[in-house]
């Protein structure tokens, strides 16, 4: 238990008494210490004084007669008095005992003391000068960034909601880890709906955050979570330790679900830990991502106690694991903030990034076991330009999840979108976004016998993927996936009404305002002009 520590006069338990400095004999009368007024306080207590006190013998020499008058009256009063005084001082950081006394009781300082008095407090003042050259200059930096930057969107996002503001310019917050400063690379298009619960655009290169809907949305990401395994597969293995499949490893394999993903590994076989990545993350391999915890931590609970440690020293704060593959289970969530900056990490390192960049690779023949092929699982791999990386994940139903890494002209992105049931559109509308380029690419016209793309057929072959389609918009409005552009308010209420995209074309360009009331926007046709004050619309 902590105690109270020692008043001046008090002898502390834990130190040492303190020597104390006593009065000089010529310049207090010694019966102001004699042993018939307090013989319980040793002498040399009674003669201590602080560092203020020297500072005013002088004046005690002026003023002795008349405090020993006075003392002598306070003691009748109260026996204890000159303890009383004492314990309200400080040795060093008391002020000097000045306030009690009159004007006219008050020596005048003389002027070597208030050159030494300030030479004193001469630290204190650089100190204060320096912090207030230091709030300027941080002033100044900051109205030129704002200047420069232009206008900024600050996301604050506590639990599933969000606040989002105007158009973005800025970077990513270092304070909280749940509030972001978006950054869009792509200012002359809006920002791009998504049918994905969550979402979230990265520039790999810079760190700075794109785009985020829901961004710390906790959701199951599944088979992205062979991601993680990657790392620490990497980290922690050599890549040509050969693994032999053993009997506890086999029986953990035979207890995943029938329809589960697997390599196919068998007890007693031989693979390099290479091999295990390959099939991790080409054909996202349970068994591979169970073989792999075993082997480098002897079980799976503490590979996942390592996989949540790494979590948090990533800053994956919303992010729990339960198991190294990503198959269903109570607390295994992430979100799409955390899957971005995991694909960030994951794909700086390069054996990572050319292993799940690879389209179909062959597990050599040896080790008791024939050759095994793997196709990669990242249909984006297959069609949409740029795309090196990456790894999806998929429940089987309508929840896709996928972390993309793509890159153009050497800018490097990382796309994530998580439960959505039209990937293609979705990850396509963020990478043109972030790009800047809206060229239309679609799976289902790349999409051929000749060189098609993995499991075409679960998506019908992308035959919904059309240049017209539209995605809904949070103010009410429509985003045509084919421009990059939306329509909204009295422009789109004229636009239907006038016969739609027939008659006036996809949008091309952002509304503008003129004045205080006059809306424009540009088609491929014609521009459509909205009065706000009297809800006419014509063409322009």
């Amino acid at each position: 238990m902590s105690k109270t520590p020692p008043e001046e006069d008090e002898q502390s338990e834990y130190q040492p008494q303190r020597r104390r400095r006593q009065a000089v004999t010529n310049r207090r009368p010694p019966e102001d210490y004699s042993s018939d007024e307090h013989p319980e306080i040793p002498r040399i207590k009674r003669a201590s004084r602080t560092p203020y006190q020297y500072h005013d013998a002088t004046e005690y020499e002026q003023r002795s007669e008349d405090r020993q008058t006075s003392r002598n009256r306070a003691q009748e009063r109260n026996p204890h008095s000159i303890m009383v005084e004492k314990k309200r001082r400080s040795p060093v950081y008391a002020p000097p005992p000045h306030a009690h006394r009159t004007q006219h009781h008050r020596p005048k300082r003389p002027q070597w003391d208030q050159f030494m008095y300030l030479r004193e407090s001469r630290p204190i003042i650089i100190i204060c000068g320096l912090l207030f050259v230091l709030l300027v200059i941080s002033a100044i930096i900051y109205n030129v960034s704002r200047s420069q930057a232009g206008t900024t969107t600050t996301v604050i996002t506590t639990g599933n909601n969000q606040q989002v503001g105007t158009p973005p310019s800025g970077i990513q917050s270092v304070g909280s880890p749940h509030e972001l400063v978006i950054v869009p690379q792509d200012t002359d298009h809006p920002a791009p709906s998504v049918f994905a619960t969550s979402a979230y655009l990265l520039d790999a290169d810079t760190g700075a955050t794109l785009y985020a809907f829901n961004p710390f949305m906790h959701l199951p990401m599944m088979s992205t979570t062979k991601l993680m395994t990657a790392v620490l597969a990497v980290e922690k293995g050599n890549l040509d330790q050969k693994i032999t499949i053993s009997s506890a490893m086999a029986r953990e394999i035979s207890q995943l679900s029938a329809d589960s993903t697997v390599v196919g590994l068998k007890q007693g076989e031989t693979y390099t830990l290479r091999d295990m990545l390959y099939g991790l993350l080409l054909k996202s391999g349970n068994d591979a991502a169970i073989v792999i915890a075993d082997t480098l931590a002897g079980n799976q609970s503490n590979f996942v106690a390592e996989m949540n440690q790494r979590a948090r020293q990533l800053g994956l704060y919303d992010t729990h694991y339960m198991n190294p593959h990503g198959l269903p289970a109570t607390g295994h969530y992430s979100s799409a903030h955390d899957l971005a900056i995991l694909g960030q990490y994951s794909m700086n390192i390069s054996v990572i990034h050319k292993i799940s960049g690879t389209q179909v690779y062959i597990i050599p023949q040896g080790g008791k076991h024939q050759a095994i092929p793997l196709i990669n699982g990242n249909q984006f791999l297959f069609w949409y330009p740029g795309v090196d990386g990456g790894k999806p994940g998929f429940d089987g139903v309508s929840n896709f999840v996928q972390v993309i890494s793509s890159t153009r002209n050497h800018h490097h992105l990382i796309g994530v979108t998580m439960h959505t049931n039209n990937w293609w559109t979705d990850m396509r509308d963020l990478m043109n976004w972030g790009f800047d380029n809206f060229n239309w690419v679609s799976p289902h016209d790349v999409d051929s016998p000749q060189k098609p793309i993995p499991f075409d057929a679960l998506w019908n072959y992308f035959a919904s993927d059309k240049k017209e389609n539209t995605i809904p918009t949070a103010n009410g409005g429509r985003y045509y996936i084919y421009t990059g552009f939306s329509i909204s308010g009295p422009i789109m209420t004229y636009y239907d009404t006038g016969g739609g995209l027939k008659q006036f074309g996809y949008p091309i360009g952002l509304q503008t305002v003129a004045g205080s009331s006059i809306v424009s926007q540009r088609f491929v046709k014609v521009t459509i002009q909205c009065n706000m004050s009297n809800g006419q619309c014509a063409t322009v």
